[in-house]
């Protein structure tokens, strides 16, 4: 009698369905892990304009704002830089842009000054035309809070070509 050489069928069957189960879980995974990287690259790309705009909040020239009440931190206004466009290739490119307004208050600790109080606009990273596995309408915002410390940046992401912002990196 010879030994037995080999699989049976049922036991092929058996490694086969075990492989398909984890792809399930592991495809979905990976996706996900490939999304929230390409939304945190967007997220450091627009370390300038964070860096520009924080300058022009704290610091910024309203006189060339046109106007006394407000501070214009967009792109282009107060050495903000004007929109720049990342690409890496065929189908990986996006651009970061400013369109923050602040207005100036009067500073509750001395009247004869005033300070800026965030008023509206955000710095925006958003995909151009597609950016790896993320939406082709994905956009990370970055919001400033100014405070006495300084400018701190609330994070959040939009689409609308899908409910979930899970690709969103944390605040």
């Amino acid at each position: 009698m010879k030994g037995q050489k080999g699989f049976t069928l049922i036991e092929l069957m058996i490694v086969v369905a075990i492989i398909g189960i984890l792809s399930a879980f592991a495809v979905p995974a990976y996706q996900n892990y490939t999304a929230r990287a390409h939304a945190s690259e967007m997220l450091n790309a627009s370390s300038a304009f964070k860096t520009a705009v924080g300058v022009c909040l704290l610091n910024g020239n309203w006189s060339v704002s046109g106007g006394n009440t407000t501070i214009d931190c967009g792109a282009t206004k107060n050495s903000v830089p004007g929109m720049q466009t990342f690409s890496k290739g065929d189908g990986d490119s996006f651009t970061v842009t400013s369109d923050v307004i602040a207005e100036l208050v009067a500073d509750p600790n001395d009247d004869t000054k005033k300070i800026a109080k965030y008023k509206s606009g955000s710095v925006k990273a958003k995909v151009k035309d597609a950016k790896g596995s993320l939406p082709t309408d994905a956009a990370v915002l970055l919001t400033p809070k100014i405070t006495t410390s300084g400018v701190t940046w609330k994070i959040t992401c939009e689409t609308t070509l899908g409910s979930s912002t899970d690709f969103c990196p944390a605040s």
